[in-house]
């Protein structure tokens, strides 16, 4: 089972400001964190604390990240069972918006 659904680019918030909008499991959590050498913005999704299996009710969730020199990194991913799984990564040009 996903711990991420429905991923992906909501609006511009302002120049070089971009805002995301993705679905978790209720039983879930999710960190960000930012490598600035690679310019890759990384969401990372697990389950919480004490629970075994992911819920079937997904909550949305909505993040801001800033782009640098005009380009957006931003990938996604899950840990379940102790295996960390990549999704896709979603880049935005800010001239393409």
């Amino acid at each position: 089972m996903a711990l991420i659904k429905n991923y992906g680019f909501i609006s511009e918030l302002g120049t070089e400001e971009f805002e995301f909008s993705f679905s978790i499991p209720n039983n879930c959590n999710f960190t960000t964190s930012y490598d600035a050498s690679k310019d890759i913005h990384t969401v990372s999704v697990q389950l919480n604390s004490g629970q075994s299996q992911p819920s079937g009710t997904y909550v949305d969730q909505n993040c801001t990240f800033n782009s640098a020199a005009g380009l957006l990194n931003v990938y996604f991913q899950e840990t379940y069972n102790s295996v960390t799984t990549r999704r896709p990564k979603v880049t935005i040009n800010e001239n393409d918006c």
